[in-house]
């Protein structure tokens, strides 16, 4: 018997999606980090999500093709902290404990 990949632990695209469906609202809500996406428009975020989609999916062992830059060109000139980081990583752990209780799925 074959240990699960990532992509299908985490289930799969639908799973990847619901990640993002549910850590980007945190993030623009979040006082620091919500700067990020001031002054966006709908279809930026819609398309930022959808990269962000295809990038977890991506290196989660998907056959999704992740056609976005990679991460230190895309973020370049954002002016990231590690306060940003650290908080941006408190977001995501919180969604993968909402999304996935079994801690078997976050290891």
């Amino acid at each position: 018997m074959s240990a699960k990949s990532l992509y299908e632990r985490l289930g799969g695209y639908d799973g990847i999606t619901a990640f993002a469906n549910d850590l980007l609202p945190r993030l623009q809500a979040d006082p620091q980090l919500g700067r990020f996406w001031q002054n966006r428009g709908d279809d930026g975020i819609a398309r930022e999500k959808q990269l962000l989609i295809d990038y977890l999916c991506s290196c989660a062992g998907g056959g999704v093709y992740y056609t976005g830059r990679d991460m230190k060109l895309s973020h370049k000139g954002m002016k990231i902290s590690e306060s940003d980081w650290s908080l941006f990583l408190q977001h995501a752990g919180a969604t993968m404990k909402a999304l996935f209780p079994s801690e078997s799925v976050r290891k």
